[in-house]
């Protein structure tokens, strides 16, 4: 896959403009020992395992999403705490909500509400 291809570019002129670019790496073996940031980019419109050659990145570009606060982020977010807790839109919503946008934390006040309806439906 070609740099213009893989930074949804339809011309050379675009590398200049841009605050970074997305380079395919052309073996994996580069990755080894390293660890990788799972991005949204914008301007490329995708997801991408992210390799920071000085470990982490030094500050975050302004053409970054936060994914938390992306459409795309929070919905996935919902959608796996929908499925982990096993309940609808709303209510994964509500602990989302309630925790902050933290999803573990979100598992952690659902399973204590469901542990306090547990002990109070037995006394």
């Amino acid at each position: 896959m070609d740099i213009k291809r893989l930074n949804n570019m339809m011309s050379d002129h675009g590398i200049h403009s841009r605050e970074r670019l997305l380079i395919p790496i052309s073996s994996p073996e580069l990755l080894i020992d390293g660890t990788c940031y799972i991005e949204f980019d914008t301007y490329a419109k995708r997801e991408a395992a992210v390799l920071y050659l000085k470990g982490a990145p030094e500050k975050k570009p302004s053409c970054l999403l936060n994914r938390v606060t992306s459409v795309h982020g929070r919905r996935r977010i919902i959608n796996s705490l929908r499925r982990s807790m096993q309940v609808d839109d709303e209510t994964a919503q509500y602990y989302l909500s309630i925790s902050n946008g933290n999803p573990r934390a979100a598992l952690s006040e659902f399973s204590a509400d469901l542990e306090w309806e547990r002990h109070g439906s037995l006394a």
